[in-house]
């Protein structure tokens, strides 16, 4: 009787799961299954959530960081031979307000196709990365399939830097005497926004606060009306320069114009990458018919960071 009851209570099991095969494949609630695994119904895996650094485990799946300090996790540690988890996913919700880096265990680099590995993918707030094992054991044993923002478009006011300023204050910089002396552009009537204060004013700097992708777009008009004798400008040039302290010739966009009279607007925009710590500013150069002065005035400079 035993082992009838131990019989009956694995039939009603299967039949409560309704598990079937067909043709290799396996099916749960179907009959037909056109897949190795077809599943008619609703899927169910691990949803973990720290606030810490760590060491993601075999048995994780979704992970949700939701920590205020920057933290790092770790991904598994590849395996040669038996034991190889080709093809595992993890899923990765940056829910708190600080960095989270994805990093690769030891030596073992992420295929973001750059063409070339690399150790760590940083994990804005409020964005999800989706990796997958390539089963290989050296070199990049990881690769990145996506990364991005829960938001089509993520707000100014969030932790993303962000500036935009704006000045009518007139500025007096030195006139060239030769091909390039440039100047940076100031701007002492403040910023309307300045997330994270990136944008210092005294200085013109925008600082990345963060390792990425920055867009900029900056504008200012030439203006001698009034310099006294309201001098010819020869030229006009207007620079983004990167590292402008270490390097002031490193020039990521310029706009030149020859012979503007006395009055001219300029533009420029780019799209650039900076290390954490690196800056962009808005720089002019001009020469003039006379004198050794020549002035700019409503001068504005945008900045974001677009991706990582």
């Amino acid at each position: 009787m035993r082992r009838n009851s131990i019989f009956l209570t694995l039939l009603l099991i299967l039949n409560s799961i309704l598990i079937y095969s067909q043709a290799g494949n396996v099916g749960i609630n179907t009959t037909t299954p056109g897949s190795t695994l077809t599943v008619s119904g609703s899927f169910a895996a691990t949803y973990r959530s720290v606030t810490t650094s760590g060491t993601v485990d075999p048995k994780d799946y979704y992970i949700a960081y939701n920590g205020n300090s920057n933290g790092t996790l770790t991904l598994p540690a590849a395996i040669n031979g038996s034991g190889n988890f080709m093809g595992r996913t993890y899923h990765f919700k940056n829910t708190g307000t600080a960095q989270l880096s994805i990093t690769a265990n030891g030596t073992e680099l992420i295929d973001n196709q750059s063409g070339t590995g690399i150790t760590t993918v940083n994990v804005s707030p409020g964005y999800y990365a989706f990796f997958i094992s390539k089963g290989t054991i050296t070199g990049t044993t990881w690769e990145l399939i996506l990364l991005s923002s829960s938001d089509n478009l993520p707000i100014a006011a969030s932790t993303y830097p962000f500036s935009t300023v704006s000045t009518a204050t007139r500025q007096n910089l030195t006139a060239s005497t030769g091909p390039y002396i440039t100047s940076e552009i100031h701007y002492p009537e403040g910023t309307v926004i300045n997330t994270g204060n990136v944008l210092n004013t005294v200085n013109g700097k925008f600082t990345a606060p963060t390792n990425g992708y920055y867009m900029f777009y900056g504008s200012t008009q030439f203006d001698n009306g009034s310099v006294p004798g309201a001098p010819n400008f020869a030229w006009v040039v207007l620079y983004l320069i990167k590292n402008y302290s270490t390097n002031p010739n490193n020039i990521l966009v310029q706009s030149y114009h020859p012979n503007p009279g006395t009055l001219i607007g300029k533009n420029v925009s780019c799209i650039a990458y900076l290390n954490a710590g690196e800056t962009v500013s808005m720089a002019a150069a001009a020469a003039v018919t006379s004198g050794n002065v020549y002035q700019v005035v409503v001068s504005s400079l945008y900045g974001y960071k677009i991706a990582n």
